[in-house]
């Protein structure tokens, strides 16, 4: 009853029915005018007959004319001939009446059956209709058991609007789930920057309390946590500078300033930043870095993410040579990073582009922090990947490839 009463509240069967009502008036002037036109026949043939009779004629559809001209003479007493207006006879009305219901009749007729597959249709379209709302209700509600029905004919525009409804469902569907997996990301990701944070802060509160508090240490001991006090703040300092690169790299926050450059120059000003780390570690760099090999590409970011591959091999591989190539085909063009270290077993490959995917001393690992999973994002980021191979004790080779 409710759905009743909303379907008739809605303005189209109003306009149904004022359509209709409209076709009846129609019909009534449809039929008076036929009418009209048919009883001024067939009165007037009634007249030609009646004239022909007078004259001398013999009942027939087709009287003849001599009989109505002396019909005529005879009957102009009375100023009756053929040219009489029909309505003047006394049979007028009644023919007219005789025709004017049935014509009225059938056309009100084919209104009414109009009418009632109209309703019948709307209210079929109105049903499909409101199904569809009830479904969009729980959808909203509950987007992740929602099922859209396909409603209508199958090009029908009902069906059309289920199709696009599915369609949306799904795609809100999709959208939920990537919040979700945004969220318990950023959950998983925070925590895992708050437990690095802590650990360095946890050092240097130790250290600190120690130096406040404790008054026979010797000048040996309050440099080495004086030291250890900068070193743990310049790692928080890069934790957090990462930290901020890699959330403005995964919210696709980075304006690439996008020209033609030198990947020798790059890879040349990457092993320039590290060369420090890398003396300290003892470790030698070998280089082929012919010139002429360009490429579209932002250079400060791709050094970046070339910088990182080289730290991380330094940090945790526990190499004595780095290589570094450049490399061009038809195909592809190339920066190899190549290291005799211990390797990585290849169960751990693919954890090396998690974030926080090792601690600094796990040797079991070959990355920590974030810097190869910002390498990874800056280098998808340029239309290309990177390719890990790796062999226990026999090394580790990264490719940044990048198809033409």
């Amino acid at each position: 009853m409710d759905r009743t009463d909303r379907f008739l509240n809605n303005r189209a069967p109003k306009k149904l029915v004022a359509v209709f009502l409209l076709l009846l008036l129609l019909s009534f002037c449809a039929a008076y005018f036929t009418s009209g036109k048919c009883a001024d026949v067939i009165v007037r043939e009634q007249i030609r007959s009646e004239l022909a009779i007078a004259g001398g004629g013999k009942f027939t559809d087709y009287p003849d004319e001599k009989d109505i001209s002396a019909g005529e003479v005879l009957m102009s007493r009375y100023s009756i001939d053929r040219d009489i207006s029909p309505q003047l006879m006394k049979s007028y009305r009644s023919v007219r009446r005789a025709i004017f219901f049935p014509v009225f009749g059938l056309l009100a007729a084919l209104s009414a059956i109009w009418l009632i597959i109209s309703v019948r249709e709307l209210m079929a379209i109105y049903r499909d209709l409101e199904s569809l709302r009830n479904e969009c209700v729980k959808a909203a509600d509950n987007s992740e058991n929602a099922a859209i029905t396909l409603y209508g004919e199958d090009l029908g525009s009902v069906h059309r609007i289920s199709d696009a409804v599915e369609m949306l469902v799904d795609r809100l569907n999709n959208t939920k789930f990537s919040l979700t997996s945004e969220q318990r990301y950023l959950r998983v990701f925070l925590t895992d920057l708050s437990h690095q944070i802590k650990t360095s802060l946890a050092v240097v509160r130790l250290n600190t309390d120690m130096l406040t508090e404790l008054d026979d240490l010797s000048e040996e001991r309050r440099e080495k946590l004086s030291d250890e006090i900068q070193l743990n703040l310049d790692s928080m300092e890069r934790l957090v500078i990462e930290a901020i690169k890699f959330a403005k790299l995964d919210a696709d926050a980075v304006e690439y300033n996008m020209a033609d450059s030198d990947l020798s120059a790059v890879c040349a000003l990457a092993i320039k930043r590290i060369s420090p780390l890398l003396r300290k570690k003892n470790i030698t760099v070998s280089t082929e870095l012919p010139e002429n090999i360009t490429m579209l590409c932002d250079k400060n970011w791709l050094c970046e993410a070339v910088e990182n591959i080289l730290k991380n091999s330094a940090d945790h591989s526990g190499c004595t040579k780095i290589t570094a190539e450049v490399a061009d085909d038809p195909v592809m063009t190339k920066i190899v990073l190549s290291d005799n270290g211990r390797g990585i077993p290849q169960e751990d490959i693919p954890k090396l582009f998690e974030r926080f995917s090792s601690k600094s001393g796990d040797i079991s690992m070959y990355s920590s922090g974030l810097g190869m999973s910002i390498s990874r994002k800056i280098v998808r980021a340029h239309g290309g990947d990177i390719l890990v191979y790796s062999e226990p004790d026999k090394g580790t080779r990264f490719e940044f490839a990048f198809l033409k």
